[in-house]
């Protein structure tokens, strides 16, 4: 005998656990060992549960819905037999998974609630940022994944996990940001891995820009889901004592190994430089890590690898340590606008605590605490210095508040570095303090900012040695009548001028060019103080500004001595 039931059905507790299809294959968060999913509603045109055979139909306007999503097709069958749920598109419409912001749609739905495996066929959709079609799209417990080489191996485990996750597997897969009919980028690959919340693998996608495929990328792409890494993509720069210069950056992943930041340049005056860094967590939070740089230093005309090795925590607070030692470290400190000193240092060890950034949502004030201790030593024009111990405490402001439209957009800042060295017997200090505001004219934007430090005592080392400084920086943007009209072309150009000197320290000049979904930005930098020039260009998705596929440079000076890269 059937039972019929016009408009709602609540399936059986069998069919609960049917929520967990449409979270993975959205990249949700999974749930915990102790959460219970709310039961599933099925509203449609008619609904028939055939409880002879135990089959659900629902047909007609079908909707499927919990807390977590909702699901859309014309027609929609559940077998509590063998747990098999199936919905199906026609003329009527397609198959629609809703997940917040997120949607995909596809042919066909099969999933198997008893071994989590399913199938969404054809499908195409938009998961955060990206704008994803392809062909099938099967879902399978991570360790079936792990079992038939889906993924290499499974990654860290958080508490938050559930105690076996699923992963998204996309076969013949189009990838990018752009939401035109005809994109201006795209990757396309022949499969896409998703791990929900960690990352999304692309594997060795072809990249096009227009309808044109530039290169096939040598790599698996891989795209963070949580703090986002760019994986190896190409950059390229110019220095006035090394040339021009082109190479590649970004993270390699070795599985359970750990994985490998690598960088690598030619210029054209013959030189090569290249960057590794490896990293493997080995308890929560607490990491092994070693680098090796290989850099040429200007002022001595010497090019070296440079290697580092140590533990790096991060505590669930915020709070981050670092303890190391680094042999011929190539240390640089902008002294003055455009004018930068070099040292090779060692240090033997180097151990660091810095606090998170407290503050309120108001952005009135933002500070953090850090502080320092280390021997170096520091050699210079082939000569042995002598080892030295220095303990630094700091502490850094910054705020920059919400004013609304108000004319003016103020920001602001200071820093409070103390050095003592070898147990007192030098002591060094500086104040730094900056002020400035930001305001438009029109299409024109403006910003001024005034810098001044402030240092007393004296160090053994040269490399950290500060003197009184006092710039004013000054930058012009406004836009190119140029371009069609979702394009937009800005010109900027940033004065440092250098009120100890009285004189021009250093200019930059820039062009940033917006494509809709992309963004290229062209710069070059005449350290005049310093006599060097320097130009880089840079990409990144509109969408992830923090992919930036090339190098910049700061205008400002730093509080501290920074390491050198490239």
């Amino acid at each position: 005998m059937e039972r019929i039931k016009k408009t709602f059905l609540v399936l059986p507790i069998k069919a609960i656990t049917l929520s967990l299809v449409f979270v993975l294959v959205f990249l949700l968060s999974p749930l915990s060992a102790e959460e219970k999913p709310d039961e599933i509603h099925i509203d449609a045109d008619s609904v028939v549960y055939q409880e002879n055979i135990g089959i659900a139909t629902a047909d007609g306007n079908v909707k499927v819905r919990n807390k977590d999503l909702r699901l859309f097709a014309p027609h929609v069958e559940y077998n509590s037999n063998n747990q098999l749920v199936e919905a199906f598109s026609d003329e009527r419409g397609k198959v629609t998974l809703l997940s917040g912001q997120d949607k995909l749609i596809g042919d066909h739905l099969t999933y198997s609630l008893d071994t989590r495996r399913g199938v969404l066929t054809d499908a195409s959709g938009k998961m955060d940022a990206l704008y994803m079609q392809g062909r099938d799209v099967r879902i399978m417990p991570m360790s079936d994944a792990v079992k038939f080489g889906v993924i290499k191996s499974r990654p860290k485990k958080n508490k938050t996990d559930a105690e076996d996750e699923s992963i998204t597997e996309w076969l013949n897969v189009t990838t990018t940001t752009c939401d035109f009919e005809k994109p201006h980028y795209k990757l396309v690959s022949k499969k896409v891995v998703i791990i929900p919340g960690k990352k999304m693998i692309i594997r060795r996608p072809q990249i096009y820009i227009g309808g044109k495929c530039i290169f096939t990328y040598p790599f698996d792409y891989v795209a963070g889901l949580g703090p986002r890494d760019q994986s190896l993509m190409p950059y390229f720069a110019y220095e006035s004592n090394k040339g021009m210069g082109a190479g590649i950056k970004g993270i390699i992943s070795a599985g359970k190994i750990g994985e490998v930041r690598v960088a690598a340049i030619y210029w054209s005056e013959n030189i090569w430089e290249a960057k590794l860094n490896y990293r493997k967590e080995i308890l929560d939070g607490l990491s092994i890590f070693f680098e090796s740089k290989r850099l040429y230093h200007p002022d001595e005309k010497e090019l070296m690898w440079r290697p580092k090795w140590g533990l790096e925590y991060y505590a669930p607070n915020g709070w981050r340590a670092i303890l190391s030692q680094s042999q011929r470290e190539l240390i640089q400190t902008e002294m003055t606008p455009g004018q930068e000193v070099r040292h090779n240092v060692w240090s033997d060890p180097e151990f660091g605590v810095y606090s998170p950034w407290y503050g309120n949502a108001s952005k009135l004030a933002n500070i953090r605490f850090f502080g320092i201790y280390g021997r170096y030593q520091q050699n210079r024009d082939k000569e042995v210095g002598s080892w030295n111990e220095r303990i630094l405490l700091g502490t850094e402001v910054t705020g920059a508040p919400d004013v609304g439209k108000f004319f003016f957009r103020p920001f602001y800042g200071g820093r409070y570095v103390y050095h003592t060295y070898n147990g007192g017997e030098q002591t060094q200090s500086f104040i730094d303090g900056w002020v400035g505001v930001s305001w438009d004219i029109g299409p024109v934007s403006f910003t001024s900012q005034y810098f001044r430090r402030w240092t007393d005592g004296t160090s053994p080392f040269s490399w950290d040695s500060y003197s009184p400084n006092e710039n004013f920086y000054q930058t012009v943007s406004f836009p190119l009548p140029i371009g069609a009209s979702w394009e937009k072309w800005t010109f900027s150009v940033t004065a440092a001028y250098d009120n100890i000197i009285q004189d021009i320290a250093s200019i930059r000049y820039s062009v940033n060019y917006n494509k809709h979904c992309n963004t290229w930005h062209m710069w070059i930098l005449d350290n005049k103080s310093g006599k060097e020039i320097k130009a880089g260009i840079f990409f990144y998705i509109n969408a992830y500004p923090e992919y930036k596929l090339g190098i910049d440079s700061d205008m400002a000076p730093q509080g501290e001595a920074t390491k050198a890269a490239f």
